[in-house]
């Protein structure tokens, strides 16, 4: 018999698989697609676009909401047809109850798998021996879920990620910090790092995409258009700095609609996406512009207005570190960040998958 390749007597081509369902009555209501498809209507606001997002037919989808809601003895999904405004769809209290119940259970049973599963296998680890991963924060949330799926599936192979600001990771990875993979909000800084001649060669590419949202205090009006923002008695506005991906792409959509001008004596700085998330809970700024995918998942503000990822997108590039110590594990992770599983935990996640 030949021997395995992976420690001990793990099999390189074994994985494990976690599912969870929530049912009722012995039917199945939430499974890991209608779950997703949940989520993806309650970011979207709108069956079509949540369907289009999923790459499944506007009449899948619309079918699945109907057999969620039939399953559940209830709506957790309500959807108007038609309308001056095209109608839309939203989750109720209960679905939405539901969506976070079952994400909040399958990540911890990923997790706690993820954890026996390397444990068991390799308990004596070198850290020095594992694949460094730098990536931006506002990843922080999906690319937590994707690692501990990654781990099922490689249970020997172990990824430390660091996450902080793009512009930042790429200025510790220019002074030789340790580093195997880097994803970006910014191009900009895969460009700096390429030009330094410390990327591989042809290995970049896009994983995922995220887009802009106008957050303001729960009850708070919703906005028309971005233009009647200024026209509102706001006292502060919250922006990323400008030196973080958040901050440029804020300030060159708000210069883009000629509004910045207006806003400019009312512009509040702070670090990044879930810091302006914080100045309106607190109150310190009236509203603000954050990613998307941050603003989704915020339990006490809410988007007044989404920007059209058409007008202002932040989008993620990865791309390998040509000084990395695990070339060869460092390749294979990067080629999971554009598998369906990881592009599955994205969109749960807010964000738009790779084209």
């Amino acid at each position: 018999m030949a021997k395995s390749k992976t420690t001990g007597s793990w099999m390189g081509d074994w994985k494990v698989g976690v599912r969870v369902w929530v049912e009722r009555s012995g039917q199945a209501v939430l499974g890991e697609g209608r779950a997703d498809l949940l989520a993806a209507i309650d970011a979207h606001h709108s069956i079509t676009k949540a369907a289009k997002s999923m790459r499944m037919s506007y009449r899948r989808a619309w079918n699945l909401v109907q057999e969620v809601n039939a399953a559940a003895g209830e709506p957790l999904v309500e959807a108007a047809v038609g309308g001056t405004k095209g109608g839309g769809a939203k989750l109720t209290e209960r679905g939405r109850l539901a969506v976070n119940l079952y994400e909040q259970i399958r990540g911890s049973l990923n997790e706690t798998a993820a954890g026996i599963l390397q444990r068991t296998l390799d308990p004596r680890a070198d850290a020095a021996l594992c694949v460094h991963l730098a990536a931006a924060i506002s990843l922080q949330e999906a690319l937590g879920q994707i690692l501990a799926e990654y781990a099922l599936e490689k249970p020997t192979v172990r990824v430390r990620a660091i996450f902080g600001a793009s512009n930042e990771l790429a200025d510790h990875l220019l002074a030789g910090a340790p580093g195997d993979l880097f994803i970006s909000a910014e191009v900009s800084e895969i460009d700096r790092l390429e030009v330094a001649k410390l990327l591989a060669p042809k290995s970049r590419c896009t994983v995922a995409a995220n887009g802009l949202a106008v957050v303001g205090a729960k009850g708070a009006a919703v906005l028309s258009n971005i233009k009647s923002l200024a026209e509102r008695r706001i006292k502060r506005i919250a922006l990323a700095e400008p030196a973080c991906p958040l901050g440029k792409y804020s300030r060159d959509y708000l210069k883009s609609v000629k509004v910045e001008g207006l806003l400019a004596d009312k512009i509040l700085h702070v670090d990044n996406s879930r810091a302006v998330l914080a100045a309106v809970v607190s109150g310190v700024a009236d509203v603000g512009i954050a990613f998307a995918s941050d603003a989704a998942r915020a339990e006490r503000c809410e988007t007044l207005l989404s920007i059209s990822v058409t007008r202002a997108a932040a989008t993620y590039v990865a791309a390998l570190v040509k000084q990395g110590k695990q070339p060869v594990a460092a390749r294979e992770l990067l080629a999971f960040l554009v598998s369906p599983a990881a592009q599955r935990a994205f969109r749960r996640c807010g964000l738009r998958p790779a084209p």
